[in-house]
């Protein structure tokens, strides 16, 4: 959970799994494998005598700096032997790359849903200045065949493994991307009095993925102070949205998914539902700008 919401720092040691097994009491070869794959992603590094250590995600800057800055010196020469002036090559390498990167992004922004997926894909576009690709979970499946060993897809860590799974064979360029939630959707709960009664809403088949439940664990544990009743319910279970509008719940929390089929009807009603808003968390962002190489 800490990694996901960005709280651990690079170099700091997660407990030993001889501790993991004991306060969790779960099997040492599960948490062995629970670390394993966190290695595999990319996220920490098990080294002899300290332990598992958070990584800082690979830091690239450098590398890339340096190869490039080899290609310039072997460029330039030969732009002043061709006659042409190396700033206005620049401007015209810089304006062709753009339209290649428009045409064709490298970048796919996956989340679980398609409204996430655009938001998640537009800060990192902003973060990056790149043209970015974004699909929903449930989508994704169906635009399978256009994810190539070149593509490098950006999730939602929450949803890592279902992406692993439906691109299996297609790329092994994942990386998962910590979010945590907006500053105005919490503080606007945490304005709510004091045992308010407000409820969460999902899709049923939301409600039994497992990134589902960690989001849900992470956003009570942000409000937890403030002694909210929190109802978790599917649409289902609770019938049409109209008749949410006079129930006795302060505030009805609504899943991306639902939103994004059913905003003609929650939108009119601003006071009373609120979209599950999250955002990417920047020492994420800051430590993945690193990885892929990107130098702003």
């Amino acid at each position: 959970m800490a990694l996901a919401l960005g709280k651990l720092r690079p170099g700091d040691t997660l407990p030993s799994i001889r501790q993991v097994e004991e306060e969790l009491g779960v099997g040492r070869m599960l948490v062995r494998k629970a670390y394993q794959r966190l290695q595999d992603a990319g996220l920490l590094s098990i080294i002899h005598g300290r332990g598992a250590v958070v990584t800082g995600q690979g830091r690239a800057n450098g590398r890339v700096t340096n190869a490039a800055e080899a290609i310039i010196q072997k460029l330039v020469p030969e732009l002043r032997r061709e006659g042409l002036d190396p700033v206005t090559f620049a401007r015209i390498l810089h304006q062709r790359l753009l339209e290649e990167d428009a045409r064709t992004p490298r970048l796919l922004c996956v989340d679980s849903s398609e409204v996430l997926a655009r938001d998640l894909g537009g800060q990192v576009a902003q973060a990056f200045g790149v043209h970015v690709r974004t699909v929903g979970l449930p989508r994704l499946g169906k635009i399978r065949k256009t994810v190539t060993a070149n593509t490098r897809v950006l999730v939602d860590y929450y949803y890592l493994a279902d992406v692993r799974r439906i691109l299996v064979g297609r790329t092994r360029a994942i990386y998962p991307v910590s979010l945590d939630y907006e500053p105005v959707f919490i503080d606007r709960l945490r304005s709510l009095p004091l045992g308010s009664a407000v409820l969460l809403l999902f899709y049923e088949t939301s409600l039994k993925e497992t990134g589902t439940q960690l989001a849900i664990e992470a956003l009570l544990d942000r409000i937890k102070e403030r002694g909210l009743r929190v109802d978790v319910k599917s649409l289902k279970a609770v019938g049409p949205l109209e008749k949410l509008v006079r129930s006795r719940y302060e505030a009805i929390v609504v899943s991306n998914r639902l939103w994004d089929e059913h905003a003609d009807i929650l939108e009119r009603y601003p006071q009373r539902f609120l979209r599950l808003a999250s955002r990417v968390n920047q020492q994420s962002l800051d430590a993945l700008r690193e990885r892929l190489g990107f130098v702003l």
